[in-house]
């Protein structure tokens, strides 16, 4: 009798390997990079690395239900707070488990998808940002890091644990998340969001909307609005806008944003441009742009440069560009 238990309990054991999976991607990059610093003092060109690995893990369930997680080991976190010696940990990953950036946990079926932990809010996940138009990227994120750019909404302002629930079908699509403040200080943040794509001539056009509201640490309101739509041409040409209203309930502290943004693909090489402009109701405002240039030489490595310029707030130039090696494994 426990010879045939121990057969079953193998068996199903191999058969729950079986229907799972495991995978890991990485990727490096390395070169140089120069430019400014924040205070747009210039700094000495300087060599440049990276490295970042992904667990990702995937299941289905016997009657259809997938779900999975994925671990991102160069966002992942397990904050630790040193309180005496020898070192102890009261704010690690066991303690509090929304410690944790680079993690998230979903399941899906016929409902839909439903996801927590470092996720897009469902503002971000509908709108496309002017640097994700057809951009091959750079090593040091210059195209997509000077004063104009807006690459985030209102996630994050509590402990960056979303969840978010996304349905599509027919080209379109609509998602809801929630981000609760764990003090219980503040009221729970959400965002509503929906996108379509449909085919136009000889290429597609997304288009997505969505409004997020959350609150900042005193208990003032926030809010965002925003739109973007994006062409994207079978002939390799993309360019799209984004547009962003942001209420902060505050005097003088309200803004907007716009983003534009071209990208060109032609063989194995790939050009990108993006301009981005924040306008305050103070007067004061911010804008800049940057361009991104890859050449794919196959087998997961691509040679980047990119380059970025802007002028901030308090009328502060900064510029940065980097070249190198990316390789994707």
């Amino acid at each position: 009798m426990k010879k045939v238990l121990f057969a079953s309990t193998a068996l199903v054991a191999s058969a729950t390997i079986a229907a799972a999976e495991v995978k890991v991607t990485g990727s490096a990059e390395m070169g140089i990079f120069g430019g400014d610093n924040a205070a747009g003092v210039s700094i000495q060109d300087q060599f440049f690395q990276d490295i970042d690995v992904t667990f990702t893990m995937s299941g289905t369930t016997d009657n259809g239900l997938t779900f999975g997680a994925s671990v991102d080991m160069d966002e992942a976190q397990d904050s630790c707070t040193i309180t005496a010696l020898p070192t102890t940990c009261t704010n690690n990953a066991f303690d509090n488990p929304a410690a944790h950036g680079g993690v998230a946990i979903f399941v899906s079926g016929d409902f839909g998808t439903l996801t927590m932990g470092d996720t897009d809010g469902a503002l971000d996940w509908a709108l496309t940002d002017a640097g994700n138009m057809g951009n091959p990227g750079s090593i040091a994120d210059d195209e997509t890091s000077h004063a104009g750019y807006l690459g985030a909404y209102l996630d994050g302002r509590y402990d960056g644990q979303i969840v978010r629930y996304d349905n599509t079908f027919a080209g379109f699509g609509v998602a809801l998340s929630v981000e609760m403040d764990d003090t219980g200080a503040r009221d729970t943040g959400y965002a509503v969001g929906t996108r379509y794509n449909w085919a136009l001539g000889s290429g597609n056009v997304a288009f997505g909307a969505g409004y997020q509201s959350t609150q900042d640490a005193g208990g003032a309101d926030r809010d965002a609005y925003g739109v973007s739509a994006v062409y994207t041409m079978d002939a390799g040409l993309t360019a799209g806008v984004e547009y962003t209203k942001f209420d902060l309930q505050a005097a003088n502290a309200d803004y907007n944003h716009v983003g534009v943004g071209v990208g060109y693909k032609v063989g194995a090489l790939s050009m990108h441009a993006n301009y981005g402009k924040f306008d305050y109701d103070n007067g004061t405002s911010a804008d800049g742009y940057g361009v991104a240039v890859g050449y794919d030489l196959g087998g997961g490595a691509s040679l980047l440069a990119g380059y970025g310029s802007g002028n901030n707030v308090a009328n502060v130039d900064r510029n940065t560009y980097s070249f190198g090696l990316s390789m994707a494994f």
